[in-house]
């Protein structure tokens, strides 16, 4: 009897324990380094022991590859928890979601939102400094502006832009026109080296035409790739399930 009493106290304080940023922080650790289902196996379980965990509901986001899933997740902890520490990286997840689908407009208005709550963000933007990668600057055209873009060259058109499949790709952009779509994802293989691909996809009951580069086998793999964007050339992305 003592040793069930005993091992019931123990079971309780686990269950009460505090489920701490260096614990979010080590399994995010093993995401990375490529152990994403691990991770994914232990979070139903720390979802029903820390349900209002703001790090908890981060791993969950952050583990979400529908991105339209994904963002009412970060969204949520926002709005559910605006003083925790992760906060500022779900808001910042949110901006890089509409910066990566071509609302730039509500991605800005995101950014600004960051800004203002918290300031001392390091995902808050600042003037760049030299020795700091330089930011690729937005597409020329969004889906939201009546400007058509200039006529494709015949050089440009002769452009092979391949989609090489694969069941994840990294997205950088979304436009109305297949034209400045293109355009885009010259510039962006310019810039990287790298191939980034054109494909239609359904947004709003229109045909629209993403950007993005693809070819990635698994999870750890596109992720480490978006991880390498943003550091080497400032890039936003979102991750996409194909």
């Amino acid at each position: 009897m003592k040793k069930l009493t005993a091992l019931l106290i123990l079971t309780a304080l686990s269950l009460s324990a505090q489920f701490t940023t260096n614990d979010v922080r080590d399994r995010l650790e093993l995401i990375h380094s490529g152990k994403s289902e691990q991770v994914r196996r232990e979070l139903q379980l720390l979802l029903r022991q820390y349900p209002n965990d703001a790090g908890v509901q981060y791993l969950d986001a952050y583990l979400t590859t529908n991105g339209d899933q994904a963002v009412k997740k970060y969204q949520a902890i926002v709005e559910r928890f605006p003083d925790s520490e992760w906060a500022d990286d779900a808001l910042y997840k949110v901006y890089q979601y509409y910066y990566a689908i071509g609302l730039y407009k509500t991605a800005d208005a995101k950014m600004a939102q960051l800004n203002q709550q918290y300031p001392s963000s390091i995902y808050a933007k600042r003037e760049v400094k030299k020795e700091e990668p330089l930011t690729i600057s937005p597409p020329a055209f969004s889906e939201t502006e009546s400007e058509k873009p200039n006529a494709v060259t015949a050089s440009e058109k002769e452009v092979t832009l391949p989609t090489t499949g694969g069941k994840y790709a990294v997205q950088v952009g979304v436009f109305s026109q297949e034209e400045t779509a293109r355009k885009e994802a010259m510039r962006f293989t310019s810039i990287t080296g790298k191939n980034a691909s054109v494909f239609p996809k359904q947004s709003g009951g229109k045909t629209v035409f993403a950007v993005a580069f693809e070819g990635f086998q698994s999870e750890n793999s596109a992720r480490s790739f978006g991880a390498e964007l943003k550091t080497k050339y400032n890039i936003d992305w979102f991750l996409v399930k194909r």
